[in-house]
């Protein structure tokens, strides 16, 4: 009797310890793509933003300046110019080296939404993709970017090889 008077003392004083502030509130992740579409959405509408085109995956994308319309495929080697923002406007990455950055699309070599979203901007020309945590770094710290990170991306596509 005395050992369930202590287990329920112990469970009273685990439960009334926990706060609001200092649960860890994990989603699933179709949860959090349903989150981040919401968060994405009210980006959009707050800026009053359109012409976005949504995928299935939660990724938006709009091509603002048209290229030659040549689209890249998997395999090939582009070279972009970059500015990195997370929904609140504050800058978190670009290449800023006077070189172009340059990878291979679909090799894995960049964020998911990166291998997807540039796939709609054509070689010559700019776009933005707004990409949902889940395409992006999911819901793991990657250097100044938080977790469950809604991330937003101007591009300009330069070449394609």
């Amino acid at each position: 009797m005395l050992t369930s008077f202590f287990r329920v003392i112990i469970v009273l004083f685990v439960l009334s310890s926990c706060t609001d502030g200092d649960s860890i509130l994990i989603k699933s992740k179709q949860e959090q793509l349903e989150f981040d579409i919401l968060r994405i959405e009210g980006y959009l509408n707050e800026n009053n933003l359109s012409g976005f085109t949504s995928l299935d995956n939660g990724l938006y994308y709009k091509a603002i300046e048209e290229g030659n319309l040549l689209f890249p495929v998997n395999g090939d080697t582009l070279k972009v110019n970059y500015v990195g923002q997370f929904l609140d406007g504050i800058e978190f990455d670009r290449n800023g080296t006077g070189q172009p950055f340059e990878f291979i699309l679909g090799a894995g070599l960049v964020i998911e939404g990166w291998d997807i979203g540039l796939k709609y901007i054509d070689e010559e020309g700019i776009g933005i993709l707004i990409i949902p945590s889940g395409l992006g770094y999911g819901n793991t710290v990657s250097g100044s970017i938080p977790p469950n990170s809604v991330l937003v991306f101007r591009v300009s596509l330069l070449d394609i090889k």
